[in-house]
């Protein structure tokens, strides 16, 4: 198993939460990927034992306290999608390029669905509609963020 540098891990995901904070104004705020959920994806399948359940609780806790949005929506979607992908790291490292796109496409739709269902749960039951251009644009840049990460790897 190769060793990957735990500051690099760390630094990623802070600069991601940094991408997040970014203030977007009008429709552009809508396609915003979800860039902590790339960087712990991507951390979870390349380095499971570094970045697991805790690291995406600890950096989702986090990201509610800087959104203020209800306490523990992104922690609880964050590590079901990490537990998820922490029972098939092996076959996500194995797939080809554009299966994984879609793997990772359905695990952002889950994490979505989930943080939905939380806010439907917490205003009472009033409107449910799930916010799919995150998720779409999220997958778009996938490949770029992936290589960007792949490159960042292999220079540590």
């Amino acid at each position: 198993m190769k060793n990957y540098s735990t500051k690099l891990i760390h630094a990623s995901i802070i600069f991601c939460i940094l991408l997040m904070l970014i203030p977007w104004q009008g429709w552009f705020k809508t396609l915003q990927p979800y860039w902590l959920a790339l960087a712990i994806i991507y951390w979870s399948i390349e380095s499971p034992r570094k970045c697991g359940l805790f690291t995406a609780f600890f950096y989702s806790i986090l990201l509610d306290v800087l959104y203020g949005s209800l306490f523990g929506k992104h922690g609880f979607s964050m590590v079901a999608m990490v537990f998820l992908i922490s029972k098939i790291h092996r076959r996500l490292k194995m797939t080809s390029f554009w299966q994984l796109a879609l793997m990772i496409g359905a695990l952002l739709l889950n994490d979505a669905f989930i943080r939905t269902v939380i806010d439907w749960i917490a205003s009472s039951g009033n409107g449910f509609s799930i916010n799919l251009w995150p998720v779409i644009t999220s997958i778009l840049m996938w490949p770029w963020f992936k290589y960007t990460l792949d490159k960042l790897r292999q220079k540590f």
